[in-house]
């Protein structure tokens, strides 16, 4: 069931236009067994609930600060659209910007306009309820608007001023028209001195851009058109990559940004004597340099807390290390710093990274903070990423959403993009272990363990916390019912403080449904306690027909052991062919083997895509050979009929003979055809 306020939080969400200035580096990958949506996109009954539509002018002054006027106008068409129409949310950084409102109305069908009473107008501190975020003095503004309908409009203008940017000095901002909102036809203007070094960039289809200048100024008037709304697509690319965009900026480019980053950050990541003597103390007896930077790292994941920080001035800089070791909390550029730091004070060097922690898997010029939202760390020593505010991954490992993606690293030798690595199969294997037993009677009951490596170990610990907060009897027999099997079972998980490279979470189970193992049956394989995802499953996303945009894609592997023993008496299964399905993304195995009474099942799915971005051609391709794989996987152990019994001969008796009875006939019956056993 949607939940109730889905339009409205996508109405608030986008806003006609994601349009604010970053504020900061806050977003924190998350790890989770099914991929989350790329984007989130009007489905389309909702877009033909209402239209929206902007008209903004930016003015840049020569100091680089800058006034944007508003004008939003949202037109009601469907009766969904009332309650999220009806109220808006604008949000401003009180430190760095003032919000005023110069109008606010409802336009009736007719023309009529029914201004916002100003004593309605909300303010509040936009952190309001959320646990675990501290956003000292971002605002929130919410506009309520009277009396509306569908066929009515609502309309807004406001002025924003940007007293000073969040790089001192600079002036960056982005819109994004959506393919998946209904926008109508949209206009942006932005006027700048004509020596300012202002860049303006439009990208993707739909957009019409006019530049003019004078002897003091040069004008941008960049016009959208209204174009139909497309379907979100399961796991595809971030629409930053793709959709009409424009970015703005008074960077040069990435490096120069970069730059404006690490002037404010260096100075914050000194080593103090209690960072020095911690950095000690957690590398004691530990020689190998990578190792130590191996624990320094497992040390502050374990032991940081995540914590979206903005206080002051700190945007996109990072607080103190010294203040980060003090209180034991931070965002992703705090947990960094802190990290760079332990590392400089035994001597091993480090580079901030900046990176889109979302579907956005491109750079485009000029620079913003559209699509840097993360902030990792760069070991040039050991040629190695890490991400220390993943405090379920091993060291080295980041999360599926970081590989192989565009970058932006910083230190005192400079600022220079780079690529993460792609993701190899044989780095992140996930391996299914099931010993089962069925009994005389039919009960079923088994071990079950996972083996996890790379990604899949961080999305194991991650799991096994989820486990152990519900309860190991409690979460087993839940997910037993969940996948059609209900019975009885329990966790067992590994230590969530130790993050080697591999993890381990076992199982144990008993089935409640007998299974019925009798000649000429079919019968289900027991699967076991299910932890992760089969083989063949979130690799390559979810299968979606006509795909018409890139999606995400990982390489790794999965591996399912299954090993069913059969109780004296019962009959054996017949023999299985083993099967193989090859593409050119990736290759399935499964081979089936009897030994004494144990029926050996082993299935092997490789995902060897070369990158993170899969095109929406490889649907196709690999539609029909995924279903092969589910149909391997799914398949039934047969087991061999009884021979059927000769059928009873009736005999006729002879008629009696005249002649007396010394001179009766003898029948034989004929000999009957062996029984086929099918």
């Amino acid at each position: 069931m949607r939940p109730r306020n889905t339009l409205r939080n996508r109405l608030l969400a986008l806003a006609l236009l994601a349009s604010t200035a970053a504020v900061g580096l806050t977003v924190k990958p998350t790890w989770a067994e099914p991929l989350p949506p790329a984007a989130t996109f009007m489905l389309a009954e909702d877009a033909a609930a209402f239209t929206g539509a902007l008209d903004v002018t930016i003015t840049v002054r020569a100091d680089n600060t800058a006034s944007k006027v508003e004008t939003r106008r949202m037109k009601v068409i469907g009766v969904s659209a009332v309650q999220g129409a009806g109220q808006q949310n604008l949000s401003y950084i009180e430190g760095l910007q003032t919000l005023e409102i110069i109008e606010a109305y409802t336009e009736k069908a007719d023309g009529t306009k029914i201004p916002v009473d100003p004593n309605t107008i909300l303010k509040r501190d936009a952190a309001t309820g959320l646990g675990a975020v501290y956003l000292r003095d971002l605002k929130v503004v919410t506009l309520i608007f009277p009396d509306v309908s569908p066929g009515d409009s609502i309309v807004y203008t406001t002025r924003l001023e940007h007293k000073g940017g969040i790089f001192a000095g600079h002036f960056f901002d982005q819109y994004l028209f959506q393919r998946g909102f209904p926008f109508a036809d949209s206009t942006v203007r932005v006027i700048a001195p004509k020596d300012s070094g202002l860049k303006v960039a439009v990208l993707g289809d739909g957009l019409e851009h006019v530049t003019t200048s004078d002897e003091t100024e040069t004008r941008h008037v960049i016009t959208y058109r209204g174009r139909p709304t497309i379907v979100a697509e399961p796991g595809m690319t971030s629409p930053m990559d793709r959709d009409p965009r424009i970015f703005i900026s008074t960077f040069k480019n990435y490096e120069d940004q970069g730059q404006a980053y690490w002037q404010m950050a260096a100075p914050l990541g000194q080593v103090t004597p209690e960072i020095a003597k911690l950095a000690d103390d957690i590398t004691l007896g530990i020689e190998d340099r990578r190792a130590q930077a191996a624990a320094i790292a497992h040390w502050v994941k374990l032991n940081i807390r995540y914590v979206a920080v903005y206080l002051g001035s700190a945007r996109v800089v990072p607080n103190s290390a010294a203040s980060v070791l003090k209180n034991r909390y931070g965002d992703c550029k705090d947990h960094v710093t802190l990290m760079a730091a332990m590392l400089a004070a035994k001597g091993i060097e480090s580079e901030h990274v900046l990176i889109s922690a979302g579907s956005a898997y491109t750079l485009p010029e000029p620079a913003t903070m559209a699509y840097l939202n993360h902030a990792m760390i760069y070991l040039p020593e050991f040629r190695l990423y890490d991400d220390p505010t993943s405090a379920f991954s091993s060291f080295g490992v980041l999360s599926p959403g970081t590989y192989d993606k565009p970058v932006l690293h910083v230190s005192a030798k400079g600022a220079y993009q780079a690529r993460t690595p792609a993701m190899k199969a044989k780095d992140h294997v996930s391996t299914r272990r099931v010993r089962a037993t069925i009994e005389a009677d039919g009960t079923v009951s088994g071990e079950t363990a996972q083996i996890m490596t790379g990604v899949f170990a961080a999305g194991g610990r991650s799991l096994a916390a989820q486990l152990q907060n519900d309860g190991f009897e409690r979460s087993a027999e839940q997910r037993l019912r969940n996948v059609g099997t209900p019975g009885k079972g329990k966790f067992e998980i590994g230590s969530l403080t130790q993050l080697g490279d591999s993890y381990v979470i076992k199982g144990r189970f008993v089935l409640d449904q007998r299974l019925k193992v009798a000649p000429g049956t079919s019968q289900n394989i027991p699967n076991g306690l299910p932890i992760q995802v089969r083989p063949g499953d979130y690799l390559l996303g979810q299968r979606y027909e006509n795909r018409t945009m890139p999606f995400a894609c990982f390489a790794g592997r999965q591996i399912e052991d299954i090993e069913l023993t059969f109780a004296e008496g019962l009959p054996l299964p017949l023999e299985y062919k083993p099967r193989k399905v090859e593409t050119k993304s990736f290759i399935y195995t499964a081979n089936y083997k009897l030994e004494d009474r144990t029926l050996k099942i082993r299935r092997e799915f490789i995902s060897r895509v070369p990158g993170q971005v899969c095109a929406p051609e490889l649907e196709a391709e690999i539609a029909e050979p995924i279903q092969a794989v589910k149909g391997s996987l799914w398949s039934k152990m047969a087991f061999k009929a009884e021979p059927k019994k000769p059928e009873a001969v009736n005999v006729t008796p002879p008629a009696k003979d005249p002649a007396g009875p010394g001179n009766r006939a003898e029948l034989t019956p004929a000999p009957q055809a062996a029984p086929r056993v099918n």
